[in-house]
């Protein structure tokens, strides 16, 4: 019902007792020893102050728990939003805060509508091979994107992968050697946690959540290392992130004019349609095999509500993270309160550390960035497409290309085009095929595919493997009189339409017509397998040809002979 998404739920804390508050506690733990250097490295790529990262991650969690409904998404910060709002506040002349912070109001504007109109499901619309190769070719662009800042080159911003490879060769004159061995440095060693961590802890015999704990600890710590060591190397003159200010956010107070806000209308959209189509794949991807508890529209107003208020407390445009949700599972989290605790553990961190932070090298967060999209790029899904229909392995690799050459937004819109597309091709040339028997009119099988011969003559059954609708009814019209005039003397055509679940008006006037044409043929048209739906929709059509069956066996065996002689014998 629309509407019914934006009331709040207080499911989550209904299902809090002391014992899964307590592990909702310690996952929030874990969560934000990874969350603080993250939320500082996607604010980074996204051109912003470290802090509008860490104010991010503030009240989004609140707010999903009281409207979500995963109980491990961690909102915040993520890098394939950060690297559209990077793209998008760049091309505009407003301060770069400003404008993220107009995108993430918008974005979440658009998301409470969505789901306040209960249209979550147009999630949908946009195929998983086009998410595939875009998302693949985003990891290229963060990548490339992060590249000068590892390497401590001043480049301009690109939003597409020629432009940033461009401007980072122009740049290599400025390397700082010693900017680029830190970065390297953390580089590796962060991929090599990511990767051996784990393992070579529970070799070791630390036990759960202590080894996962430790593990995901690693990256703070490498950065703080890397930190240290810049430190004492003050004459390599590395780097560093802005200073930032302690304690809480101001709340957003930036009055722009009105075509402000509509220039920023078209990225706010992308990324709103980024943060929905992202965070319901990872609730869905988190949920396992029972989904039943999944709600796409409360979903949209759980991110909408996430956005706005980020917003207005000093943040940017935020998503669900399948790296930190994945880690609030594995931690023993069970409500979005684990999320809502990670969030006050950065309130900590603003109070008490933020002078610290200031020190962090700006290579080891571009190291951090880099390592992290790694999970973006999956490569045996991939394959199990290309092995499974190979024009949906052409869409990934056409989604990927177009991302790269254009950017996030263009290629995007350019993917989720070729997937529906693709889908209208599919749907607008339905299989028609000939169907007999071998085992009496018991089943009826396609005698294309299956060794099957056509033994029901004068009879010819067909069957039509698809909806009929205004895209494929006039393709449909033509296969059934080819299929026809493949035989001589056919007397009755049956229709097996087990396969048809709907049929619009431009597929019932198909078959009007079609009527008209076997009635001149002396040819009696006999459906078998219809939908109740269905058989009401077809009441129009001529009952002195038509008849309708329950069974194919029985449309051949009762319907068909006697119905010839009878009714429309030839004269």
């Amino acid at each position: 019902m629309a509407g019914e998404a934006l009331v709040p739920t207080k499911r989550w804390l209904a299902a809090t007792s002391a014992g899964s508050a307590m592990r909702d506690a310690v996952a929030g733990l874990v969560l934000s020893i990874l969350l603080v250097p993250q939320a500082m490295a996607y604010a980074q790529l996204a051109g912003l102050p470290p802090q509008m990262g860490l104010f991010a991650a503030l009240t989004p969690p609140l707010l999903y728990l009281f409207f979500g409904t995963s109980p491990f998404v961690s909102v915040g910060p993520v890098a394939l939003v950060s690297l559209v709002i990077g793209e998008a506040v760049g091309n505009t002349g407003l301060a770069p805060e400003v404008g993220a912070a107009i995108i993430a109001i918008e974005a979440g504007v658009l998301l409470l509508l969505l789901g306040g109109f209960g249209l979550g499901r147009l999630v949908n619309f946009i195929s998983e091979p086009v998410l595939l190769g875009f998302t693949a070719a985003a990891a290229f662009l963060i990548a490339a994107s992060q590249l000068p800042t590892l390497l401590g080159i001043d480049a301009a911003r690109a939003g597409d992968l020629p432009t940033a490879l461009s401007g980072l060769w122009a740049g290599l004159s400025e390397l700082r050697p010693t900017t680029a061995l830190i970065g390297g440095a953390a580089l590796i060693a962060l991929l090599f946690a990511n990767r051996y961590a784990a393992a070579i802890l529970w070799k070791m015999g630390v036990k759960p959540p202590f080894r996962l704990a430790l593990a995901k600890s690693l990256p703070l710590l490498v950065i703080v290392i890397a930190g240290w060591i810049a430190l004492s190397l003050r004459g390599a003159n590395v780097p560093t992130v802005q200073s930032i200010e302690g304690g809480l956010p101001s709340p957003f107070t930036s009055f722009v004019t009105l075509s402000d806000w509509i220039g920023l209308l078209p990225s706010a959209l992308a990324v709103a349609v980024i943060i929905f189509v992202t965070a319901t794949a990872v609730a869905k991807a988190l949920a396992g095999e029972d989904r039943s508890k999944l709600d796409t529209s409360r979903e949209a107003v759980a991110l909408g509500a996430a956005n706005v208020s980020a917003a207005l407390t000093g943040g940017y445009a935020v998503g669900a993270s399948l790296s930190r949700s994945a880690l609030v599972r594995d931690s023993g989290g069970r409500t979005p309160l684990a999320s809502a605790i990670a969030s006050l553990a950065i309130v900590a961190v603003l109070f008490f550390l933020a002078p610290l932070l200031s020190y962090l090298p700006r290579t080891a967060l571009a190291a951090l960035v880099i390592s992290a999209v790694f999970g973006l790029i999956d490569l045996r899904e991939m394959r199990a497409v290309w092995r499974h229909d190979r024009m949906e392995g052409v869409i990934i690799l056409a989604a990927f290309l177009a991302t790269l050459a254009f950017g996030v937004r263009l290629g995007l819109a350019v993917g989720a085009l070729l997937g529906l597309a693709y889908f209208l091709w599919f749907s607008s040339v339905p299989r028609v095929t000939r169907v007999g028997t071998d085992d009496g009119g018991t089943s009826f099988r396609s005698i294309e595919r299956d060794d099957v011969e056509l033994t029901t003559l004068p009879a010819l059954v067909v069957r039509i493997d698809r909806s009929i609708y205004f895209a494929n009814a006039a393709y449909i019209e033509e296969e059934l009189f080819n299929r026809l005039s493949r035989h001589e003397g056919v007397t009755s055509l049956v229709l097996d339409m087990s396969a048809v679940n709907d049929i619009d008006a431009s597929g019932v006037a198909m078959l009007r017509r079609s009527v008209q044409r076997l009635k001149s043929q002396g040819i009696a048209l006999h459906f078998a397998e219809v939908h109740e739906p269905i058989a009401a929709s077809l009441t129009s059509l001529d009952s002195q040809v038509c008849r309708f069956h329950r069974t194919v066996g029985q449309a051949v065996e009762e319907g068909c002979g006697v119905y010839l002689q009878t009714e429309i014998a030839p004269t």
